[in-house]
């Protein structure tokens, strides 16, 4: 008996060793405890071959068919050894049907088809094995926290009725075996590049990843009492994203920021993609018109952040945004409508909005040297209605440094360098255009221009108001490694070294070394001097920056950046305390992780 009790056991193949031991055990119950013997119904069988059969009396015409087996004496060996035979038997067939039923629906809660159940875990208090084998399960509950609906169903491959909670038309249809990996990215997902913890299915019916950027920053002055929070050992980014997609074409993502001292969400929305030609966008994320902004993340950039030419940006807005490539890769579009950085200020109705960007790449699909080649241009327009100083605000609802109302202008480190007076009102049609132009290799270089107008007012004076900036970067990989080929939708990437620097697996190469550099100039213009929008003893209408620097990345998820920023205005103007200064410098160092 207990060989074949073995064999029913070995026939749950797939299953794990846990769980055959459990069946075993149940087996060797049902074979022995007086209970279970109890409770047997002991079946009619033949005797065992050759074993003598008493004479039976004849059968009458009339009479059941069935004969009569006679009564031998209780004390008769062969009795005994037939009773025993019949027990075993019957135990077997019970056995037998508790394995094909246990069977079943093991290999139904490996494939995730017990849709709508909780097991029971065999460390709860009063949980035993018994209650897991006859499948002890709590219901799940609805987003509100009621019971859901409660149904029955039949298992394919099984003749038990089991209670189901959730959909009773397709109970098991959307539940996705799920498998973890950790994996990186070149040019994609939410921060462009970097590792990423992923779950998914096979089919990539599923998927949610998680990936974090992290700057910790020292930046320190040549001057004293420079007015701004990003100076000392600082963390300007502390990025998390969870994003990925429920079914292939419903797409998500969530971001959060903390941002030298503030936080709140940065990116919310939810996608979907109709082909690689389109798709449509719902919720708060990355817009045009400034290719520096949306095009990759400010870590990823040569020089160790961006240009002054930030500020002007559409940055993450709220609204509906459209995108894809068409031409074989060769065009990059953005179009949209949305409520802009400066409604998270006021009410979410105003100064709404249009977006767009064409960035053309014509040689993306050969293999030359101009493959990385691109240009195009980023716009936007609306009419806008809100104060430039919306005064003091909580930072979680105003954006942790993304949202502004350019009260004033600053450098890449945000120092102010040009102050609206207060009172100020933008009250008309708002315009930004942004022509780009890039090529991406060993050698790479970026540049971008920014036309930013809007129509301000105050009590007596009303005027347009136009400001013209610019930056061109220029980087060059020592080491031989190359820049991520970049289109319309993502420029700077990470990189991996090709010979890198991991003793933990016993590689001592060099990592890659970048060298890189950035000119910018910004230029507010005149006019608003001229209408008394601003003091021309405290601001100045130009500004210049130089950034040099070089990056060490000891391996793909770490980069380590030495960077002196120069900063020089077109007169001197009091900017940490009485004395005016025209000019000075910072040295900028940052440890950067992308996993």
């Amino acid at each position: 008996m207990f060989r074949e009790v073995r064999v029913e056991v070995a026939a749950l193949s797939g299953n794990s060793g846990r769980q055959v031991v459990a069946l075993m055990a149940l087996g060797i119950w049902l074979a022995w405890s007086p209970v279970a013997r109890s409770q047997v119904r002991t079946p009619d069988v033949p005797p065992p071959s050759g074993a003598p059969v008493p004479d039976l009396p004849p059968v009458l015409e009339g009479e059941d068919s069935t004969p009569l087996a006679p009564t031998p004496s209780s004390s008769d060996p062969m009795v005994e050894e037939l009773r025993q035979l019949r027990a075993e038997v019957a135990e077997m067939r019970t056995l037998r049907e508790e394995v094909v039923r246990l069977r079943s629906e093991m290999e139904m809660m490996r494939q995730g088809e017990l849709a709508g159940f909780q097991q029971v875990q065999p460390s709860a208090p009063g949980t035993t094995f018994g209650a897991l084998a006859d499948g002890a399960m709590a219901p799940m509950t609805t987003r509100g926290g009621a019971p859901a609906p409660r149904v029955t169903t039949t298992y394919s491959g099984s003749s038990t009725m089991t209670e189901v909670f959730g959909d009773p038309d397709h109970p098991t249809r959307d539940n996705f075996p799920l498998s973890p990996s950790y994996r990186y990215n070149l040019g994609t997902g939410a921060l462009g590049g970097g590792g990423y913890l992923h779950l998914g299915d096979e089919e990539g019916e599923f998927s949610m990843n998680l990936t974090n950027q992290v700057t910790l920053d020292g930046t320190f002055y040549d001057r004293a009492n420079m007015p701004t929070i990003e100076q000392g050992f600082n963390v300007p980014f502390a990025r998390t994203f969870i994003y990925g997609n429920v079914t292939k074409n419903w797409l998500y993502q969530v971001g959060t920021q903390g941002f030298l001292g503030q936080f709140n969400l940065l990116d919310v929305w939810g996608a979907y993609r109709f082909s690689d030609a389109l798709t449509v966008r719902f919720g708060k994320g990355l817009t045009p018109p400034l290719y520096e902004y949306y095009g990759f993340s400010p870590a990823m950039e040569p020089v160790i952040t961006n240009s002054p030419l930030f500020q002007l940006a559409g940055k993450r807005q709220l609204g509906v945004m459209a995108s894809g490539n068409l031409f074989d890769g060769r065009l990059q579009w953005w179009s949209g409508v949305n409520n802009p950085g400066t409604s998270f200020w006021y009410a979410l109705n105003d100064n709404v909005e249009f977006n767009g960007a064409i960035t053309l790449t014509p040689f993306a699909p050969s293999d030359s040297i101009l493959k990385a080649l691109g240009g195009g241009v980023g716009f936007s327009s609306g009419y806008d209605t809100y104060r430039l100083n919306p005064g003091e605000q909580i930072a979680f609802i105003n954006g942790a440094g993304e949202p502004t109302t350019n009260s004033e202008f600053v450098t890449s480190t945000g120092i102010p360098f040009f102050t609206y007076n207060e009172g100020i009102i933008a009250r008309g049609v708002r315009t930004r255009v942004a022509p780009h132009f890039f090529w991406f290799g060993r050698f790479s270089v970026l540049a971008e221009y920014m036309n930013f107008s809007r129509v301000l007012e105050d009590v007596t004076t009303r005027g347009r108001s136009t400001q013209h900036a610019y930056y061109i970067n220029a980087s060059y990989w020592l080491t031989g490694e190359r820049d991520y080929a970049g289109n319309g939708f993502q420029g700077y990437s990470t990189v991996a070294p090709l010979r890198p620097w991991r003793p933990s697996r016993g590689q001592f190469g060099p990592g890659a070394w970048q060298l890189a550099a950035q000119w910018s100039e910004f230029n507010v213009g005149t006019g608003d001097f001229a209408r008394g929008f601003a003091d021309p003893r405290t601001s100045t209408n130009r500004m210049g920056q130089l950034m040099t620097g070089v990056n060490w990345w000891p391996n793909r998820y770490t980069r380590l950046s030495f960077n002196y920023l120069w900063t020089g205005l077109n007169r001197a103007i009091p900017v940490n305390g009485p004395e005016p200064i025209d000019t000075w410098g910072t040295f900028w160092f940052r440890y950067a992780m992308f996993f």
